[in-house]
Order: structure tokens, then sequence, then C-alpha cells
């Protein structure tokens, strides 16, 4: 990959009559009118809410359980690496991936210190999503020791 993610391998198979639940949290509404339209165009994924700020993804995801959440690192109100440390906090099992426009290694540790499954820098958002999510498969690729 182009090194702004984790290392990946096969983990969490679904079965193939189920959807892959995502939640996208982002406070930009362009990029995440776009990231939504991009996840509906490859089926297999049923988006299950939004949130525009780390407090709204806190509580949708305690909510509607998703099995994915896309996470802006920089949100108000609290930021992406807050919300997934209180996520993996109450729910452990559900993944977090962090979405930044910064790629330099240290806002990937960042990401991996806050628990989270996976960073995808946002300028190479489409092929990073697919590396992580296999919406055919309906299946989430989680990282593995590096």
């Amino acid at each position: 990959m182009d090194g702004n993610s984790f290392h990946f391998q096969n983990h969490n198979r679904r079965s193939n009559d189920m959807a892959l639940k995502v939640l996208l949290a982002d406070d930009h509404d362009g990029f995440r009118k776009t990231v939504l339209e991009y996840l509906r165009s490859q089926g297999g994924i049923e988006i299950v809410g939004e949130a525009t700020n780390g407090i709204e993804a806190l509580e949708r995801t305690i909510e509607l359980h998703p099995d994915v959440v896309l996470m802006d690192m920089s949100m108000p109100h609290l930021t992406g690496i807050e919300a997934t440390r209180a996520i993996k906090q109450r729910i452990p099992d559900t993944k977090v991936i962090i979405l930044s426009v910064h790629s330099a290694k240290v806002y990937e540790r960042l990401a991996k210190e806050s628990g989270a499954d996976g960073f995808i820098g946002k300028d190479s958002m489409k092929s990073g999503l697919m590396m992580l999510l296999d919406p055919q498969e309906r299946r989430f690729l989680g990282i593995t020791a590096a």
C-alpha cells in the first residue's frame, strides 16, 4: 500500500447475505457525501449512520452498533482519537478506521495508540477503503502485528 495504513490480514468474515454496517463520522459535509456515494456504489455495505463530531460518533456507535466506524481524526467537541478511545472502551469489537488529511507517521501512531484498527490518509481514501473493506465478501480486513 502507500504507507498510510497499518498492515492487514483477513479478519471477521461475514456471511454473504449480510451487509457490512458502516458509520461515517466526519465534520466536512462535502467529504462525507463523497465517501458515502462511493461506499454505496460498492454494494454489500449498509450505511447505518453519520456523525458530524466526536460526541455524535460515540453516541451513534453505541446506538447503532456498526461493524465499522470510519472516523475523521480532527472533529469538534471530541476528536476522532478521543472518540475512538471511548468506543473501544465501551464496544471493543467495533472496528474503527481513522481518516486523516495528515499522513505523517506521527498521526498513524496516534491512531494506533487510540485503539484504532486502521488508518487511511484522505489522499488515498478509495484505495485505502477497498484494502480494508471487502464488500463482496462482507468482511473487514484487520490489522496484523508488524
